[in-house]
């Protein structure tokens, strides 16, 4: 079976699995690859998760990237599950001519410049369901309650032209992203309510060099609620960096929240580290978020197929996930 074969094939399992996820449970959107980094993704955001964490940051990716992720444990009181892919527009063919960027490329660099989309998009959706269970164990809000989530999430991102030399590898880049929450929760004792959010944020991302990036994210800049018991979250101001050490190895540091404005969450600290080892087949992960431990793993199965796991060491329930990315030309 030739290379083409293989992905298409690859390519219809993962759409299958994909479907069969959706149909099973509901959601919290995050990544695998970035839970066990701590979910300190917003100035690396450098797969299909950057509609969730930073949009700009779909600008970067080479090619199309797919996944669909789940955590694996106590489902009968937790359930998660998340799919994605991200795809590109890129610019109509040139005119046959001389360029010195590919006369370059084609006699004296080592590697060929990657071909640069116009625009970016990417989608994601993600389920999350909590059973009576889970309110038993945690307390608090959830306490004998049943909640259900679905947050459905489309991005575009564009780069900006700021390179003021030749082959440069200063980059920046713009995003934009759209959002349907839907919340549904029932409660035995009492009235049940659900709430309907549309919202859209925004995000940048800029590459000072090959090491170093940093994101900026405002989430809920335009929002509309809808529901019971409705009250609009307010604007969220996150920002992160990436810098990579040494080849291969990547720490990355978020601050979500920072101004406390958004009612939905509390300001929060992240850090990851990401090391890459044999030819980048198998990659290692640690992190923390807010305080709590994370560790994850990813492994190339196939040229373009990576399994990844992740672990969240949470005071009251731990959380395994295990995921699953595909690369496409």
């Amino acid at each position: 079976m030739n290379r083409y074969k293989l992905n298409k094939v690859a390519g219809i399992v993962l759409i299958l699995i994909s479907l069969l996820s959706i149909s099973s449970g509901n959601a919290n959107a995050q990544s695998v690859r970035s839970r066990g980094m701590g979910s300190a993704f917003i100035g690396l955001s450098n797969d299909e998760s950057a509609t969730i964490y930073n949009p700009a940051g779909l600008s970067q990716i080479e090619g199309r990237e797919a996944s669909i992720q789940a955590k694996v444990n106590e489902r009968d009181i937790y359930e998660w599950q998340s799919l994605a892919f991200t795809g590109h527009i890129y610019e109509g063919q040139e005119e046959s001519r001389f360029s010195i960027t590919d006369y370059l490329e084609n006699n004296i660099l080592e590697e060929p410049i990657p071909r640069r989309a116009k625009y970016s998009y990417g989608f994601s959706y993600t389920q999350d369901k909590r059973y009576e269970g889970f309110g038993a164990l945690v307390g608090g809000e959830y306490l004998g309650v049943k909640r259900n989530v679905r947050d459905l999430q489309l991005a575009f991102a564009t780069r900006f032209p700021i390179a003021r030399r030749m082959l440069a590898r200063e980059q920046l880049y713009g995003g934009i992203k759209f959002r349907m929450l839907n919340v549904d929760r029932y409660v035995k004792a009492g009235a049940n309510n659900s709430r309907d959010t549309l919202s859209i944020g925004a995000g940048l991302m800029y590459h000072y060099n090959d090491q170093l990036s940093l994101g900026l994210t405002l989430d809920n800049l335009i929002e509309n609620v809808k529901g019971d018991n409705v009250k609009e979250d307010g604007v969220s101001f996150n920002i992160g960096a990436a810098y990579e050490v040494a080849k291969g190895t990547v720490i990355a540091v978020d601050g979500i929240n920072l101004t406390e404005s958004c009612d939905s969450s509390e300001r929060q600290y992240r850090i990851g580290v990401e090391k890459k080892f044999v030819e980048n087949d198998f990659t290692m992960r640690m992190g923390s978020l807010n305080g709590t431990l994370t560790i994850g793993f990813g492994m190339n199965v196939l040229p373009n197929v990576r399994v990844d796991y992740s672990y969240y060491d949470g005071d009251i329930i731990t959380e395994h996930h295990v995921g699953a990315h595909m690369t496409f030309d």
